[in-house]
């Protein structure tokens, strides 16, 4: 109620509006929540927010804007994450596969003149020489290779040799490679070739008499001895040629 001041007239008092504080965004909250527990959402929940913060006036833009900026650093830590996992799950991976396929591939064919290639065949197994000890001469019946630094079982000291009992039927030196083909007692024979080059072996079973040496099959590949040397077949198809240092067929 007002009262009458000193000239007659009613003192007024203004009137006084009392304002709600604006409640906080409920997105906004969320929106930094969840940029720590799963960024990508913080930073739908903080877009929406700031949406809904202009058009309605409430609180918690900041926290909205703190919600983003921390929802894009973490997703764009993750995905950084992310693929540096991919890719050491990959290089593991091939790690393993190559050294699987290292462990698989013991054999060798030929490819090209005077060169071998590592496959996988499974009639065949690689027999590593050995430094250790010096091979040792046997009395195995038979005549006698006339190849330099045979017996009757192959090679003495460098090259391939017949197992114990088996004497050779074959042995020359090309070009390219040392080779031996041993019979093994019951009118079955096998082949074993070494690369001069690097010292890379193969064996392959039952090689068959031809008119002019003998002819070992592995897989498509065919490697054929006869005096004037070896000659490797892929299909007919010619592989390489090496020709004949010494040989001497049984």
């Amino acid at each position: 109620m007002s009262e009458p001041g000193p000239y007659g007239y009613q003192q007024q008092y203004p009137q006084q509006n009392w304002q709600q504080p604006q409640p906080t965004n409920v997105l906004a909250v969320l929106a930094l929540v969840f940029a720590f527990l799963f960024a990508p959402l913080g930073i739908v929940f903080g877009h929406i927010a700031r949406s809904q913060i202009k058009r309605t006036g409430e609180q918690g833009d900041g926290l909205a804007l703190a919600g983003l900026i921390l929802g894009y650093i973490f997703t764009a830590i993750g995905i950084l994450f992310f693929i540096a996992w991919i890719a050491f799950w990959g290089l593991f991976a091939t790690a393993v596969t190559e050294a699987a396929d290292d462990a698989r591939s013991n054999t060798y064919s030929y490819t090209t003149a005077q060169s071998y290639a590592a496959t996988t065949a499974p009639r065949t197994t690689t027999v590593p020489q050995t430094t250790t000890a010096p091979r040792v001469t046997t009395t195995v019946s038979g005549p006698l290779p006339t190849v330099t630094g045979t017996d009757r079982q192959g090679f003495i000291s460098n090259g391939p040799r017949c197992n114990a009992s088996n004497p050779a039927v074959a042995v020359a030196i090309t070009t390219g490679s040392r080779v031996v083909v041993c019979e093994t007692g019951v009118g079955r024979y096998y082949y074993k070739g070494e690369r001069l080059s690097d010292g890379a072996t193969i064996e392959i079973d039952d090689p068959i008499r031809t008119r002019e040496g003998f002819a070992a099959r592995n897989d498509d590949v065919t490697y054929q001895l006869s005096p004037s040397g070896l000659l490797v077949l892929d299909g007919g198809s010619e592989l390489g040629s090496e020709p004949a240092v010494e040989v001497w067929l049984n």
